[in-house]
């Protein structure tokens, strides 16, 4: 991929602190003055800006930064919560399909989940678009590959995400109930996974695991966050070594 430029996504400033050791001073973006880092010394163009928390503030960023780069790939990293049992904190999501779970149809006899971003009762059952938005199967499956050669726990699947913080248990089993193939929910992929859909750019959502299905509290926890910042290099070096 010589040549081409990769952005890479982060919701929180914490996880851009290891990124910042290898990149150059940031460059401010307007509108929203978002915060830019370039990757030196590497003939793939690596981009590095926080898009904070929730699927507005990702929005914004990412639409920003579209309209001012020719952007080739899109990565998300982040922070977010198990759905799934087997998960552990510090795990690996990578994402094969995102859901917005809250985009919803609310109905006399229930609900209807709808596509992202899409229109629904004015279309026949079998007009209505996916909702699943699928990632980059060869991008997914490079980067789940490297990870795990580097010592990191990774699963693949389905990531949940909406406005939503999901913080209670009965919500997560709930979840987990309606979209039994999902691992994990978080608040900003949606959004990327809609606008990279929208703009045919390859994209891929790698997020950790921040809180687990298991009401006991762990010691692992306090490090996530200096966890998923080292997550951050070494998905750096991945596009370094894959010219």
């Amino acid at each position: 991929m010589t040549n081409k430029t990769v952005l890479i996504l982060v919701a929180m400033k914490e996880e851009l602190q290891d990124i910042q050791t290898e990149a150059s001073p940031a460059l401010y973006l307007k509108p929203f003055s978002v915060p830019v880092w370039e990757l030196a010394k590497t003939p793939v163009r690596i981009l590095a800006a926080q898009v904070g928390i929730g699927p507005i503030n990702a929005s914004s960023v990412l639409t920003t930064l579209l309209s001012e780069c020719k952007i080739d790939a899109v990565l998300l990293l982040g922070l977010g919560g198990a759905i799934d049992d087997r998960l552990k904190i510090g795990d690996t999501c990578i994402s094969t399909h995102v859901i917005q779970h809250d985009a919803v149809c609310s109905k006399s006899n229930g609900i209807e989940y709808m596509a992202c971003g899409e229109a629904h009762l004015s279309l026949q059952p079998h007009q209505r678009p996916n909702i699943r938005l699928e990632s980059s199967p060869e991008f997914s499956q490079e980067l789940a590959r490297y990870l795990r050669q580097h010592g990191h726990r990774v699963h693949e699947g389905t990531i949940l995400s909406g406005s939503e913080f999901v913080g209670s248990h009965s919500k997560k089993l709930h979840l987990k109930q309606v979209f039994n193939d999902a691992l994990m929910v978080d608040m900003e992929a949606c959004a990327i996974a809609y606008l990279c859909n929208k703009a045919q750019i390859p994209f891929t959502i790698a997020k950790t695991v921040a809180d687990t299905l298991s009401p006991s509290p762990s010691e692992e926890y306090l490090d996530f966050l200096k966890s998923s910042s080292k997550k951050a290099l070494d998905i750096i070096h991945f596009w370094q070594e894959k010219i």
